[in-house]
């Protein structure tokens, strides 16, 4: 347990009084008259009066002894933050000559009053003779330049400070000039090349650092550490009796400058065209500020560096645990308002061991959150590339060796929530609706509000049951609550083409639906977007294969997407990392039908199965497209389906499925030209390509299409294609479906996905083997009283449990290959599920709220 903070005399006025008394009664017993009205009960309650006082100031003792033992430990109230906007200077005039706008040009925002919120321009730029406008960078705050903070004295431990308070930092791009400068005098020929020199009323200044300490410098370094709170500047100490400081000191005699920000706050978190007045008027020109300004934030509350202070001493400056890491990467940004670490390993199969992932939230002030609404895109629009890099490199300086830091900004989920509230017959049913929404928004945020000091916990589902809590808890008005749903933005309920099944991350599925590759954690219990490519429809997504096989790399992470796009050209993309981050890799002219992966001299490539011929591309970008020679008579032979496999020994193959009913063609050389010959099937309109490993057995499964909707169709072939003779066997018994989409395996059995019978299932180990029809209440989605909707994709996990299954109508699960359920709802009442570096946020919530009276009868 704690230390108990010591209440040095706990006495109060009444205890005081009391005291008195009593020993009034047992020393003075002839004072009998103790009532108010007597004149030494008065000097009594008068001097008691005082004594609490002097009470209550020696009981604040423990409070400024921890306020100061964190002074000495180097903790300080974090500065407030300057906003910055991007101000657009505009022409008002007919004059096209040039026009320059000094740098320190200020503007304010229209109306703002009593305290005009103020932009200075960080820069000059110049509007161009014939320009109509021009673009600079404004802080909320007010520059001061090359203040004299004093002389120094050549002794250790100097201390100066500003002469205004606190000294303001800024969320901008780290990588303009600095917005502390503190230089120290220089005399001619004193400064070494390579040394920072900033000039001044004829005079040079040498740049001296910020540090966080002094230890570990050298007698030269020129440092100092800068408390921005009460704008202290502190020079090097001489910890030992000889006085010797342990880094360098200002001169005696020479000038200490500072070239410094002040102002800042929340209040400069503006509104896009706010900023319209110039305070220091430019002829000809107008200003405006098209895009919101951001990053404003205020002095750090006492209570809150009280809190985190402990902290960031246990931290010692060093990051190795994970809280290490959050307390630290909040501090070394404004910008950045929460963090979240965690060992990567534990949740991604393709990090590698020692490194820790970093989740970062942005900063958005109470101010810009009315009513603590805070939508997924202003939470993007703050999250900006070079806070993030700034961010990773100070984390990098604080790791423990052995250790690697990865730090990205958070994704999010919005999820709307829809209920109807029940309310006493007399409450307002507007005020209650209000307090309600308030209560949504406030509890399902990402950042701290007055219903969640931290925000929604990263990994966090949404369940009903909360949702009960929040509006119960709302609003004594409320009497009960029923019917709640949730609504994601985003799930592959339409037009899903392709479905595959991580081999090295359990539970994850990926389904490509339009524009979009969704990815599931959590076996289709709840489906995020990984991959969104505009203008461009999804038609084949393929992961990493296991390493079941010798000869096989095992490349966890490694995900493809084929896309197409609207005139039909194929593009290809590749993600590393689950679908988190998505790189181009080559656009082909031909339309890409399927594709699969190879092993190139230790690289992985993709094969690509087109409408004009076989084509190899190296997962790197900017790689070229190469053709792979199949049919000399034909080059441009067009391909439905492309798989490639390794048999037991480690031989490597590739399958192609041919267009225009040209069969199968077959390599056992690794795919590459001049190693494919026709196996048969020539006649047979082949479609989709399956492999199956039967112990030491490979076995290729071809399933074909069937243009006559009235005839059942010709089911699958089958034939091992590392035999010297390639024979197929046809398995048509029991098939109705038509075309055969996709197959996969599941626990030993073969799924289908087929073009009107829903998902058959075969035992290729039986004697005689027949297709296993779906039931009509399976949970397959119907199109008439005896045909399914088209089943264009399914795949099947790697414990061969969980299937899911893709088409028109969304993803359907399936736990047997039997029965089926819709799971990729946007409505839905389960629980709405994210990966563990996620975080739910709102989107706009509708809950029904009336009266107990227009309930009755029901």
């Amino acid at each position: 347990m704690t230390l108990p903070i010591p209440n040095l005399d706990d006495r109060t006025f009444a205890d005081l009084v009391r005291e008195a008394r009593d020993r009034i009664a047992r020393t003075c017993p002839e004072w009998t008259d103790l009532s108010a009205h007597d004149p030494g009960i008065t000097l009594i309650e008068a001097f008691a009066h005082l004594t609490e006082v002097l009470l209550h100031r020696a009981n604040r003792v423990p409070d400024k002894a921890y306020l100061e033992f964190l002074n000495l430990l180097g903790v300080t109230r974090r500065a407030p933050a300057a906003a910055w906007t991007e101000l657009t200077f505009t022409r008002t005039g007919d004059d096209p000559g040039r026009v320059t706008i000094p740098a320190g040009t200020a503007a304010t925002a229209q109306g703002a009053d009593p305290q005009p919120v103020v932009f200075v321009t960080t820069e000059s730029v110049v509007l161009g003779d014939g320009q109509a406008s021009v673009t600079v960078r404004a802080h909320h705050c007010e520059p001061v330049a090359a203040e004299l903070l004093g002389l120094g004295t050549g002794l250790p431990g100097q201390v100066l400070r500003t002469a205004r308070a606190p000294i303001a930092t800024t969320t901008e791009p780290f990588d303009v000039a600095p917005d502390v400068t503190l230089g120290v005098q220089v005399l001619a020929g004193e400064v070494a090349d390579g040394v920072s020199v900033r000039e001044h009323d004829g005079r040079s200044f040498v740049i001296w650092q910020p540090v966080a300490g002094f230890a570990g410098l050298g007698p030269d370094a020129r440092v100092y550490q800068l408390d921005r709170g009460t704008g202290t500047v502190t020079f090097a100490p001489a910890p030992d009796a000889a006085g010797t400081a342990v880094a360098a000191v200002p001169a005696e005699g020479r000038e200490v400058r500072v070239w410094y920000r002040v102002g800042g706050g929340a209040a400069g978190n503006v509104a896009a065209h706010t900023v319209t007045v110039l305070r220091d008027p430019v002829p000809g020109v107008r200003v405006d500020n098209e895009q919101p300004a951001s990053g404003g934030r205020d002095l750090e509350p006492v209570d809150a560096a009280l809190t985190r202070g402990p902290q960031e001493f246990f931290a010692l400056r060093r990051a190795v645990t994970a809280r290490d890491f959050e307390l630290l990467a909040t501090a070394a940004s404004a910008a950045v308002s929460r963090a979240t670490a965690s060992t990567r390993s534990t949740t991604w199969s393709f990090a590698q061991p020692g490194e820790v992932e970093v989740g970062l939230v942005p900063h958005v002030g109470a101010e810009s959150r009315p009513g603590w609404r805070l939508p997924a895109a202003q939470l993007q629009q703050a999250q900006r590339e070079d806070v993030r890099l700034h961010t990773q490199q100070d984390l990098d300086t604080r790791r423990t060796i052995g250790t690697r830091v990865v730090a990205g900004w958070a994704r999010y989920k919005p999820v709307s929530v829809r209920a109807r509230v029940v309310i006493g017959e007399h409450e307002d049913v507007d005020a209650v609706r209000q307090r309600i929404n308030d209560r949504l928004y406030a509890t399902i945020s990402p950042l701290p509000t007055p219903a969640t000091s931290t925000g929604w916990s990263f990994g966090e589902p949404l369940r009903v049951s909360n949702v009960y809590r929040m509006l119960e808890c709302a609003d004594p008005g409320v009497r009960y609550v029923e019917d709640v749903r949730f609504v994601v933005d985003e799930a592959p309920s339409t037009s899903v083409r392709s479905m595959v099944a991580d081999r090295f991350q359990a539970g994850t599925w990926y389904a490509g639906c339009g524009e979009v590759v969704f990815r599931s954690t959590n076996s289709g219990a709840g489906w995020e977007p990984a991959g969104r490519f505009p203008q461009e429809e999804v038609r084949r997504v393929l992961a990493a294969p296991a390493p079941d096989r010798p000869g096989i790399t095992a490349r966890p992470g490694l995900v493809a997407a084929a896309t197409r796009t609207a005139d039909g050209t194929g593009v290809l993309y590749v993600s590393h990392d689950l679908g988190e981050t998505w790189t181009l890799v080559a656009a082909l002219d031909p339309a890409i039908a399927d594709i699969a992966w190879v092993d190139r001299a230790g690289v992985a490539t993709l094969l690509c199965a087109t409408d004009t011929g076989l084509f190899e591309v190296p997962a790197e970008p900017g790689a070229v497209p190469l053709q792979v020679l199949v049919d000399k008579s034909d080059a441009d032979r067009g391909f439905y389906g492309v798989r490639s496999f390794v048999s037991d020994r480690g031989s490597r193959g590739v399958a192609l499925a041919a267009q225009a009913k040209d069969g199968v063609y077959l390599s056992t050389d690794g795919g590459t030209a001049g190693t494919f010959k026709h196996v048969g099937l020539r006649g047979v309109d082949t479609r989709t390509i399956e492999v199956q490993y039967d112990g030491p057995n490979t076995v290729l499964w071809i399933g074909t299409g069937e243009t006559d909707p009235n005839r059942p169709g010709q089911g699958c072939h089958r034939a091992r294609p590392f035999e010297a003779d390639v024979r197929w066997e046809q398995l048509a018994a029991g098939w109705t479906g038509g075309t055969c989409w996709d197959l996969d395996f599941a626990g030993g059995a073969l799924l289908a996905a087929t073009q009107g019978a829903g998902v058959l299932r075969l035992d290729p180990a039986a004697a005689s083997p027949q297709w296993e029809a779906a039931n009509v209440n399976s949970g397959l989605p119907m199109r008439d009283r005896t045909r399914f909707e088209p089943v264009v994709c399914l795949a099947a996990g790697t414990a061969g449990g969980t299937v899911l299954a893709g088409g028109a109508r969304g993803v359907h699960r399936s736990d047997d290959a039997k029965t089926w359920r819709f799971t990729a709802e946007r409505e839905t009442r389960e629980p709405v599920t994210i990966p563990p570096t996620w975080l739910l946020c709102s989107g706009e919530h509708d809950v029904e709220v009336v009266r107990a009276d227009a309930t009755a009868g029901h």
